[in-house]
């Protein structure tokens, strides 16, 4: 499998193939198609755009591996990198197809975050100083990342969640210069630890540290749902609705999807076994967003015109409550009902201004939900910590 099939489908598989882009080939003029990038993975305002080289034809020569890195990863491909961006910027928009297959309008001026990456694989004989090498700052587009194609495979592996891959990258280009004047050498597994455990900087040798990082997948995982999230909205005819609500998710750490999977297994249960339980809804301030998940009351009917209107009417009308309880801007709202052996999942996006309203008022007054308080919750958790997953 060659390098760019493989990122691309490791994008696909983290960023989801919404927001993944491998074809990049468009008219800037009639008649002259350039590449945009190898690849890109766009959410919202924030965009990653790839170079990746690789190693065609290995040498035994350490000499011939190390000119080939200067030319290949810190010339050619940090070049491309600063062709991507112009574009970006001299065109109004630029049309490309995603892995699902859908054509999208990507517009420079709404990208207010666009983080730079090389991933590279080179030959077994690549000297020190070039594996050493983790960035290139050019004078035009600032920080790029340079990272081995193994590192990259190793990142997505470990954070698992968008958000917590762009948290990662920003992390990377803080410190990276830092250690870089203090002449200070570390690996990639360094920096992970150190952003793993909110370190001020990395610290060589850490990779055992690593071995004690606890992938609580169960905990937290939400992919395999929102991947079919498309068949389960409400008004599955605006695809906005689609796409925004896997952005919400996208633009949250691990904590907001572990505190979601915990409401959700809970409604789930509730849901099975026909107990009646109040929904569940808190909020995410740094995205302004309210997050409700309830399970159907099993009175209700849930199939038949009759079942599909009250469903309709109840993900929605739980999800204005929680939003408007909460005062957040949007609101992402999950119903789940039992239909026989099978669980039916409803999902509801409402974006809008937050605004008084007097019947929420009065339907708050009743006891939907329960009390909210502020609570701080980690993302990651070590083998060892008072606090692993699940206790």
């Amino acid at each position: 499998m060659t390098l760019e099939k493989f990122t691309s489908q490791l994008n696909a598989t983290t960023f989801w193939k919404e927001f993944t882009f491998s074809e990049t080939r468009f008219f800037p003029r009639p008649k002259q198609q350039v590449e945009l990038a190898d690849g890109m993975v766009k959410i919202g305002s924030l965009a990653m755009v790839f170079q990746l080289k690789e190693r065609a034809e290995e040498t035994s020569d350490p000499e011939a591996e190390r000119q080939w890195f200067r030319r290949k990863v810190l010339r050619k491909a940090t070049d491309q990198i600063k062709d991507t961006v112009r574009y970006l910027a001299e065109h109004e928009e630029i049309r490309l197809t995603n892995a699902q297959g859908h054509e999208i309008a990507v517009k420079g001026v709404d990208l207010l975050d666009i983080k730079k990456i090389v991933v590279f694989l080179p030959g077994r004989l690549l000297p020190a100083d070039c594996w050493e090498t983790k960035f290139h700052v050019s004078a035009t587009v600032g920080f790029i990342h340079i990272v081995a194609a193994h590192d990259y495979l190793g990142i997505l592996d470990k954070l698992r969640v968008p958000d917590d891959v762009r948290l990662y990258f920003e992390y990377r280009e803080s410190v990276l210069p830092q250690l870089r004047e203090a002449r200070v050498v570390v690996e990639e597994p360094d920096i992970m630890v150190a952003f793993l455990s909110e370190m001020d900087l990395p610290e060589p040798g850490s990779i055992e540290k690593l071995r004690a990082f606890v992938q609580d997948l169960g905990g937290f995982d939400l992919s395999y749902i929102l991947r079919d999230l498309q068949l389960h909205i409400v008004n599955p005819e605006r695809s906005t609705d689609y796409y925004r609500i896997m952005e919400e998710f996208a633009r949250v750490p691990r904590s907001i999807w572990r505190e979601f999977k915990r409401r959700l297994v809970v409604s789930l249960e509730a849901s099975k076994a026909g107990t009646p339980r109040r929904p569940f809804r808190f909020a995410f301030p740094q995205t302004d967003c309210t997050f409700m998940v309830a399970s159907m009351d099993p009175d209700w009917p849930v199939t038949g015109e009759d079942g599909i209107r009250m469903r309709t009417n109840a993900v929605e009308l739980f999800t204005r409550a929680a939003k408007y309880d909460l005062k957040t801007r949007i609101g992402v709202g999950l119903l789940i009902s039992k239909d026989g052996a099978h669980s039916l999942l409803d999902w509801c996006l409402i974006d809008e201004p937050w605004s008084a309203n007097a019947k929420l008022e009065d339907l708050l007054s009743t006891p939907l939900f329960g009390p909210a308080r502020e609570r701080v919750v980690d993302s990651y958790h070590f083998r060892g910590d008072n606090a692993e997953p699940g206790t």
